[in-house]
């Protein structure tokens, strides 16, 4: 049991930190037909080897989903945050299947609007568990460290939303990637976090167990 516990922080690494991977490959797959600057990321899906946009989705969402189940039993134990990130994580999924309509489009299709919806839906609500995630933390000893970074990586997430449609279709792509690279930041250093938060404390009961033995000797 202790050892799956001491797994899960890294599991959760794991699977949210191939999202970006996959895309940087894709963009090496993809660099002759693919514009990062002004293309969605999403717009992968649609070219050489798109697949793997599905693979990156279900990926990010699996991982969402453990990033939840490892606040909920964290000793910070943020309420509203577990939530939040396990309707984003779902929410992802859908994303696999549901592909984006080409920039080019000049019409906009029913699977596209569904995958914008869902998309934003995604991102506000990761923006919010960031958020909510702020005053547990402060209220736990362990976790305090991270309270005020992540009441920056939520701060600055905001304007950085809200630059997405403001940038024009010709820097949409920039500017997307500037918002996701602060969305997919906080995940992964909670899930580090969480990583470190557990080996200090194995490491304190390792400590405490020749005491234990010696008291029980006597």
């Amino acid at each position: 049991m202790k050892r799956q516990t001491l797994s899960l922080p890294l599991l959760t690494f794991a699977f949210l930190s191939l999202f970006p991977l996959i895309v940087i490959a894709l963009h090496v797959v993809q660099r002759r037909e693919y514009h990062p600057v002004s293309q969605a990321v999403s717009e992968l899906a649609l070219g050489r080897s798109g697949w793997l946009m599905a693979v990156a989705f279900c990926s990010s969402g699996i991982g969402t989903l453990l990033l939840a189940h490892l606040l909920r039993r964290s000793s910070a134990r943020p309420r509203v945050a577990p939530v939040l990130l396990s309707l984003a994580g779902l929410l992802s999924l859908v994303s696999a299947f549901v592909h984006a309509d080409p920039s080019s489009a000049t019409t906009t299709s029913a699977h596209g609007r569904i995958h914008v919806l869902v998309g934003v839906a995604t991102f506000l609500l990761i923006v919010a568990a960031m958020f909510s995630s702020v005053r547990a933390f402060r209220r736990s000893a362990e976790w305090r460290p991270l309270a005020t970074p992540t009441r920056i990586w939520a701060i600055l997430s905001v304007p950085l939303f809200l630059l997405i449609p403001l940038s024009g279709s010709a820097h949409f792509g920039l500017a997307q990637r500037a918002f996701l690279s602060v969305l997919f930041a906080w995940p992964l250093t909670v899930s580090l976090f969480a990583r470190r938060v557990e080996r200090v404390a194995a490491g304190d009961a390792r400590s405490l167990l020749p005491t234990v033995n010696r008291q029980a000797a006597v």
